[in-house]
């Protein structure tokens, strides 16, 4: 249209040249006509026609021009370029200056456009876009005039800014956002992510971006997110979501969708990652569980200790008022007796729930030493030898070598004698054998009797408090749990097999580092803990129960460090008292026992030894958690090696 303009414009002007002698034809009419109508749309859609003299810069503005371009309405009108200028935006002079305007005339390729800002009278603001179209040469070839036009762009600028000022916002909004956000199609493609730059995700972003979410969740959790997504689609409604994703098959997260409709077939997910609300929650639930189980426990132990304790309390206070009124000696002495065994029973009694509360509570000590077992064996051996029922022997079984290991000598005796106890209350005929045995890096402590047994339903509740298998035979029913207590706390393992009429053995494994008498008589280590003093290297313990996450601290360390490797807290326990380590790194979410609960065991018998938590969940609760349970530092998941090795270096 423009070039028709143009073209129009210089036939017009060779016909009106030719017009002093000749009659102006139909078609020149015509084409002023039509030329009319062409100026008229171009003037609605705000367009306008100039020129410029390429030598003298002179320029040709019509009123037209100022008209169609709406400048008229905003008071700015110049005839040349200079006056031009001075209505140019001051940050938009450099594009419009007569020495840079005169350069972009002298490279002119036909394609060249300028847009500027004009300020009104009144500060408005115009924009003018100037697209310089034609050459027009001069009869020896050189160019001569520029023809010219201009589009007043004010409205799309704006759009333009307002999309700008828009997307902005929008970016500021989703960075200051702590969850992110999935556009997701009918189908649960994912066709975009946005979230602040900050944001550490589970898949990296290039792996969701156009990923189908039925590859990344499970088959219940894609139903779920289908389900929803199209009856958002459907009614329009805003739809909220909870469900877990789980990485690497070891760790759950939890999250929250609320999916709102978008555009066309898609939905906006918002994302938010609520693991520490859950995790809260469920310790809501577990705090609760173990109020009604303390409730109901304070109830159980109260019944039972009104039982317990009035039961010799009646012997005792019944016999010391007979005795008083008893002149037979004989009958004194008997009295005296039956006083005397209740009286120790009641004491026993006492000490008994004392013991329990001391070691539950972490406040009784743990005094490690090395210990001679298969002399201590003996020595049980001789104090239950006079105990004897007649008829019942006492095998011993153990081996001829002396067996040294680090462990708490008076507990160990504690946890013999009530083994043994039990066994000659129990058996009636036959024997009770109490047997030492190596068994790789565990010992074996065990005692089996020929007694009554016990019935394969009580054997799961054998080692509960209170628990008596004959109601009628004396006892407080806590032996056994102080006895479980003891041994977990010197991180070995108790166990009990049985069978009814049979007899039942009771099983204590203890960790095993094996030491030997060295020359000058005092006790030395033969484990692989001397090979790694022997090459000057550091020990970690690694507990991890991932082995992709182990392999990857592995590989970082193996050069440096000797590495061990443990895939629960209860490993990790009897790990550090085998091998003694000089760090562990200690992962918190793991199976049969958890990072804090291991680092709160092995704090009860070294309090020096340095334990880093490492964590993919590092929140604020847990953290605590890890800290108050005695870790001396927390890593989060995911680190860098600098990070992992400044803080070996820091503590070994």
């Amino acid at each position: 249209m423009i070039h028709f303009v143009i073209m129009a414009q210089d036939k017009i002007k060779m016909h009106d040249s030719a017009s002093h002698t000749t009659e102006k034809d139909e078609n020149t009419e015509l084409l002023k006509e039509k030329l009319l109508k062409v100026n008229s749309v171009l003037a609605a859609h705000q367009i306008a026609l100039w020129e410029i003299n390429i030598n003298t810069l002179e320029c040709t503005f019509t009123q037209e021009y100022f008209e169609s371009l709406g400048l008229d309405k905003v008071g700015i009108r110049y005839q040349n370029l200079e006056e031009f200028c001075s209505f140019v935006h001051p940050d938009d002079k450099h594009l419009v200056s007569l020495e840079g305007f005169q350069k972009k005339l002298d490279g002119f390729d036909e394609s060249n456009v300028l847009r500027v800002r004009c300020v009104g009278a009144h500060g408005e603001i115009v924009w003018l876009e100037d697209h310089l179209l034609s050459v027009e040469k001069d009869k020896s070839g050189n160019p001569e005039r520029l023809l010219c036009y201009t589009v007043n762009v004010t409205g799309q600028c704006e759009r333009e800014a307002h999309i700008s000022r828009v997307e902005e916002r929008n970016r500021k909004i989703i960075q200051a956002l702590p969850e992110f956000i999935f556009i997701l199609d009918q189908d649960f493609f994912i066709t975009d992510v946005l979230m602040s730059s900050d944001t550490i995700l589970l898949h990296p972003v290039e792996q969701l971006r156009g990923a189908d979410g039925r590859t990344i969740y499970s088959p219940e959790v894609s139903d779920l997110f289908l389900r929803n997504i199209r009856q958002c689609l459907e009614d329009g409604e805003l739809k909220e979501i909870e469900y877990p994703l789980d990485v690497d098959d070891c760790e759950r997260h939890y999250f929250q969708a609320r999916i709102a409709p978008f555009e066309d077939n898609k939905v906006m997910a918002l994302i938010h990652d609520i693991g520490d609300r859950v995790q809260r929650s469920n310790e809501l639930i577990e705090a609760k569980q173990r109020a009604e189980e303390a409730d109901r426990m304070k109830s159980v132990f109260l019944a039972n200790m009104s039982h317990e304790i009035r039961t010799p309390l009646n012997a005792i206070v019944g016999f010391s008022e007979i005795i008083a009124l008893t002149e037979d000696e004989v009958e004194k002495a008997e009295y005296l007796n039956i006083i005397q065994k209740n009286s120790n029973l009641l004491l026993q009694l006492i000490n008994d729930i004392l013991d329990l509360s001391r070691i539950e509570s972490g406040k009784s000590e743990m005094n490690f030493q090395l210990v001679e077992m298969t002399g201590l064996i003996d020595e049980v051996e001789k104090v239950h030898r006079l105990k004897m029922k007649t008829g019942i022997r006492l095998n011993v079984i153990r081996p001829d070598e002396e067996i040294w290991i680090m462990v708490d000598r008076n507990r160990i005796t504690q946890v013999l004698f009530n083994f043994l106890s039990n066994a000659i209350k129990n058996t009636h005929e036959g024997a009770i054998t109490l047997g030492l045995e190596v068994c790789g890096e565990w010992l074996k402590v065990y005692v089996t009797d020929t007694g009554c047994g016990i019935a394969k339903e009580k054997l799961p509740l054998i080692f509960n408090r209170f628990e008596k298998l004959n109601d009628f035979v004396q006892g407080t029913g806590l032996g056994l749990p102080i006895c479980q207590s003891i041994v977990e706390r010197l991180g070995g393992k108790i166990s009990v097999e049985s069978e009814v009429g049979v007899g039942s053995t009771f099983v204590m494994t203890l960790p095993y580092r094996q030491f030997v008498l060295g020359a000058d008589g005092e006790p030395v280590e033969i484990n692989a803990h001397v090979e790694r003093r022997s090459d000057g290297r550091k020990k970690i313990l690694i507990a991890e129960d991932t082995e992709s996450n182990f392999m990857q601290i592995n590989i970082l360390l193996k050069k440096d460090y000797t590495i061990s490797w443990v895939t629960n807290g209860e490993e990790a326990v009897n790990s550090f008292l085998r091998e003694c380590p000089d760090l562990i790194l200690m992962d918190i979410r793991m199976p049969v026992m958890n990072g804090i609960q291991a680092t709160e065991k092995i704090r009860t018998i070294d309090i020096d030894l340095p334990i880093v938590a490492v964590t993919a969940n590092a929140f604020l609760i847990e953290q605590q958690q890890a800290l108050a349970a005695g870790c001396n530092d927390i890593i989060a998941k995911p680190y860098t090696y600098e990070r992992l090795k400044e803080t070996i270096i820091k503590y070994i």
